[in-house]
């Protein structure tokens, strides 16, 4: 049998950009099911790779890898159940040196501005439901770095430690390990009154 079709297949994996991996994007100590999963209800055209996990409003929404803020918004109180509720989010949108885009919507508020520089695991935000949002929940998705807009279509990507999590899969952020002398500090957020743990923000300049 010729071995031309193994060496095809061999020569598009190795042009095949890697599938990104990222950290669970919400605060140590946590764990949260998948709501939504890809290609199924309003995870179509540039949602259809997205992640839903159902969580309490107020929850610490943190950096999935480390990258500059490139696209914020926090101004907005709108949201409800209805595709017309869609460009009232806030949002972040995060650019990553591989090139590629982490998009993180529905907060309830922001406390990062467009041209920071985060680390991994630092706070970005609150949980909520503004915009298209039935209830609370963080919707989030791995992009490549396209349009300028905060909508950009998403990739194949997976979550360290859980992979390409299914619908109903808990995903766990992991316990909080004590942060270095240069690294995040530590400190409560208004979640804590539901028993969220510490969360990340930038180190003391």
């Amino acid at each position: 049998m010729s071995t031309l079709p193994l060496v095809a297949l061999a020569l598009v994996l190795q042009q095949s950009p890697p599938v990104p991996e990222v950290r669970p994007p919400f605060s140590c100590g946590l764990a949260f099911p998948v709501s939504q999963a890809h290609d199924t209800g309003s995870h179509r055209h540039t949602d259809t790779w997205a992640w839903d996990f159902r969580m309490p409003e107020g929850t610490p929404i943190t950096a999935a890898a480390d990258g500059d803020v490139r696209l914020v918004r926090g101004d907005s109180a709108r949201g409800g159940c209805d595709e017309s509720f869609a460009p009232d989010a806030n949002y972040v949108v995060l650019r990553h040196a591989d090139g590629t885009e982490t998009q993180y919507l529905h907060f309830l508020s922001v406390v990062v501005k467009a041209g920071q520089r985060v680390r991994a695991g630092e706070l970005l935000g609150y949980a909520g439901k503004t915009g298209w949002a039935c209830g609370a929940h963080l919707h989030f998705k791995v992009t490549r770095a396209g349009g300028e807009g905060w909508n950009n279509a998403s990739i194949p990507a997976r979550i360290a430690g859980h992979g390409d999590p299914e619908v109903d899969r808990l995903v766990d952020a992991g316990p909080c390990a004590p942060a270095p002398p240069d690294g995040p500090r530590w400190v409560r957020g208004p979640a804590q009154a539901q028993g969220v743990p510490a969360v990340a923000l930038p180190p003391v300049p």
